[in-house]
């Protein structure tokens, strides 16, 4: 009635997907032979007239049981032992009470359901068949695809050989994805050829009765192949009529693990192992996604997808325990998460004629009937039934990140600090503009100059009455000479001894480091009354900068710049400069600082 009611336009069914839930008794376990409980590989509802509600499950220990589904309860109506191996896919035969398994011991069988007879044995493959599928329009012929990169196509009207049917066609390397610098190793007579992981096939489909698509496990390639085709003339390098490249960004090995039409054959849904879902038009000759569905988990070769009914949604599986269901038209809405599996959600099934019926598998080795119920009003997580045991929910999407900015405040000063001083090209000597400070490699160049928050508050923590002074100095356009220190000096020595670099391009800056650092050694150079008070204040601050060894060539470099000014030359100059370097005379030291000053409040 739900159905129907949705299909009249009483409401939209996309409104509907939250009631989906399981019951307890729509759990059911898989077991092995051994009665030990094994993850279910695959199901799929029957397409034969009547028998719509009849689920198939083929079981990691090559066991198959038919369900039926109901109205309001499943129940295990036939089961028995297909193969003794695992049987990795299962497929009906369309519009018939019989099917067929694919097997990990190379091999695929035709069974009658209701007599539980096996009708044949299909034998070509040399490693796992992965997948198997038949056409909408053909009883008799099916594909099968498996690990030793072959496509075979098989026909049940053919004679056997051996007991066995033999393949009819053969794609051989079909999704081969050549390895460069690889020798080719001898094969044996008699001896299979090893495993390749570059040339698995990990899904066939057909699209009609001539066109079958296939995908691999590491080529990332969707291919699709014409079968009127003889492909034998091409064992190295078939050519597919049309291939669909892999269309994201990841640069690792991508397969898909599984492929699904919508009924009118003309838009193709591939789980790949990106955690994407891609969909392709592939009635087209555009080979690009026209839809991407994202929000699930992919890290197996076993998470398939299904289409509903009505063409309008899409469920899969997914690693992280759920499956999931979105809408087609609207690829970047949250989708709804089907919650209640402990492991990996893997095969998951959309009843062909029941939109209110969904079937999935886990490796937490149950299969799970979820039905559509209208979720009484008010009803949460603290009120839900205990009877269930699965129920769906929107999946919360995280919205972007936004960047991280340091917090301005009193602490900022802990949090944002001066980063360490790294090799980088500098300016060279005489150039109006340095280069930046945030320079994160030697040769790498920030177009912006902006002043390091850092720097900012080293400056403001400054209370002098010099501070007032030095802040036209050090800000505005001249505001990276602080950041040049850094540039300069690449031993990681602290800000009292990166003085060089800076004195060398911008004397001005300089001199007014000489006044902060006189003044906060000694006081207010600015209230000094006498000549002793002076010479014992020069005394204090040459002492402190001479603990430096790079202050001293700081006060020759500054002499330097002087000898050639307007300035009267002293007859002692040099001698001063050699005081400076020895250490020997804080006196004259002292005078140079005085006479510095002075000429510096001169402007």
């Amino acid at each position: 009635f739900l159905f129907f009611s949705c299909q009249r336009g009483h409401y939209p069914l996309s409104s509907l997907l939250d009631g989906y839930q399981c019951a307890r008794q729509d759990e059911h376990i898989s077991y092995g032979a051994s009665a030990a409980a094994v993850p279910p590989f695959g199901c799929t509802f029957s397409s034969a007239p009547g028998q719509q509600n009849s689920l198939a499950v083929a079981n990691e220990e090559g066991i198959v049981t038919i369900f039926t589904t109901g109205e309001k309860q499943s129940s295990v109506l036939k089961e028995w032992q297909a193969h003794d191996n695992a049987v990795f896919d299962i497929a009906w035969v369309p519009g018939a009470n019989s099917l067929v398994t694919a097997s990990g011991d190379q091999t695929a069988r035709l069974w009658d359901v209701i007599t539980g007879d096996l009708l044949g044995t299909f034998k070509g493959h040399q490693c796992s068949l992965k997948s198997v599928a038949f056409s909408k329009q053909e009883r008799a012929v099916f594909s099968t695809g498996g690990r030793d990169g072959n496509i075979m196509i098989w026909d049940t009207r053919c004679s056997k050989k051996d007991g066995f049917y033999r393949q009819i066609k053969q794609i051989s390397g079909a999704h081969m994805k050549p390895e460069k610098y690889t020798p080719q190793t001898k094969k044996r007579r008699g001896m299979a050829p090893p495993v390749d992981s570059q040339q698995g096939v990990t899904v066939v489909l057909f699209c009609d009765e001539n066109k079958l698509i296939s995908s691999g496990a590491v080529d990332g390639i969707i291919k699709m192949w014409d079968l009127r085709k003889n492909y034998t003339a091409y064992y190295h390098n078939p050519l597919p009529l049309q291939a669909y490249p892999y269309p994201g960004s990841c640069t690792r090995k991508l397969g898909y693990s599984g492929l699904s039409l919508d009924s009118t054959g003309s838009r193709l849904f591939s789980n790949c192992t990106d955690d994407n879902i891609y969909m392709f038009n592939i009635s087209g000759l555009k080979t690009t996604p026209v839809a991407v569905f994202s929000g699930h988990s992919n890290s197996s070769f076993y998470v398939k997808s299904s289409v509903s009914p009505d063409d309008q949604f899409l469920a899969s599986g997914s690693s992280d325990h759920h499956a999931y269901i979105w809408k087609i038209s609207d690829p970047k809405q949250a989708p709804m998460m089907l919650q209640g599996h402990s492991q990996e959600v893997t095969s998951v099934a959309w009843c062909p004629t029941d939109f209110t019926k969904i079937a999935s598998c886990s490796d937490d080795n149950t299969v799970r009937i979820w039905r559509l119920n209208r979720r009484p009003d008010g009803e949460n997580s603290s009120n839900r039934d205990p009877n269930l045991v699965g129920w769906t929910l929107r999946k919360i999407q995280s919205p972007p990140r936004a960047p991280v900015t340091p917090a301005k405040g009193p602490g900022s000063e802990r949090a944002v600090s001066l980063a360490s001083p790294q090799p980088a090209a500098c300016a060279p000597t005489g150039a109006d503009l340095p280069l930046p400070s945030n320079t994160s490699a030697p040769s790498a160049k920030v177009s912006s100059p902006r002043m390091p928050y850092s720097i900012q508050q080293w400056i403001s923590r400054g209370t002098s009455p010099l501070h007032k002074v030095l802040t036209p100095v050090l800000q505005g356009p001249s505001s990276e000479r602080r950041a040049k220190r850094r540039l300069e000096t690449g031993d990681g020595s602290g800000l009292g001894e990166e003085s060089d670099g800076v004195s060398e391009l911008y004397p001005d800056v300089k001199r007014s480091r000489i006044s902060v650092s006189t003044q906060n050694e000694k006081g207010d150079l600015f209230s000094l009354q006498t000549e002793e008070r002076l010479s014992s204040a020069g005394q204090a601050g040459t002492g402190k900068e001479n603990s430096s060894p790079r202050t001293t060539d700081w006060l020759s470099v500054i002499s330097q710049r002087f000898k050639g000014s307007a300035q009267p030359k002293s007859p002692n100059g040099s001698s001063k400069r050699h005081d400076a370097r020895t250490h020997s005379s804080p006196v004259s030291t002292s005078c140079i600082v005085f006479f510095f000053i002075l000429f510096f409040l001169s402007f």
